[in-house]
């Protein structure tokens, strides 16, 4: 069945994402949850992977192709919690995968630490465009001096999927690694993360 009034831009609430998601079912006739299991039931559907092959399929129409991505990110983002502390390389790049999971846009964030590697405060300071972000450090200091913290690390997403660092992020690190050792603070580790993997700058010997 054709798919009617779809919008194909992204859902700005989760309200609208779910209003989206019941019109749906509604235009394929599935009203109660019988009628549910009946189409899960056809679609071969049952458990969540299922579905998200299903989305990703040519059989899958664009409304709920979007309203599985889009569900699939905010678990992803709920998963994410908050990070307590610094641990390990490992630990910290997997949760800055998730938590920047499905940004179109690149983010930088600080995270700022105390001299036992707790987790003072987590500050996003730069949002740009597709494929290009430009940041001062005065835009870190400034906050770092205000959390009066010892250390902190910076992380930004590559919205393209490759973790490789261009010349601008290798650049703006040695900026702001010379900055640190001025201000008499830590600059432990800078991070580019994707939807699924991480580089670390320190141990790929760039920092």
């Amino acid at each position: 069945m054709k798919e009617k009034n779809f919008n194909p831009y992204p859902l700005q609430s989760d309200k609208e994402l779910m209003i989206s998601l019941f019109n749906y079912f509604e235009q394929m006739q599935v009203m109660n949850f019988a009628q549910l299991q009946t189409w899960l039931n056809e679609m071969k559907i049952s458990d969540f992977k299922d579905l998200w092959e299903f989305a990703r399929s040519k059989n899958c129409g664009p409304q709920l192709a979007l309203c599985v991505e889009l569900i699939y990110k905010r678990i992803k983002q709920v998963e994410a919690g908050k990070l307590e502390a610094f641990c390990s390389s490992s630990q910290v790049g997997y949760y800055l995968c998730d938590k920047l999971c499905g940004q179109e846009q690149e983010q930088l964030f600080v995270i700022f630490l105390n001299t036992k590697n707790k987790i003072i405060a987590e500050k996003l300071v730069f949002q740009g465009t597709l494929n290009k972000a430009i940041v001062h450090p005065r835009d870190i200091f400034r906050w770092a001096v205000l959390y009066n913290c010892a250390g902190f690390i910076l992380v930004h997403n590559h919205p393209s999927g490759d973790n490789t660092p261009s010349h601008q992020d290798i650049e703006i690190s040695k900026k702001i690694k010379a900055a640190s050792v001025m201000m008499g603070l830590e600059f432990i580790d800078h991070f580019i993360v994707t939807d699924k993997n991480y580089l670390s700058m320190r141990e790929a010997n760039l920092l």
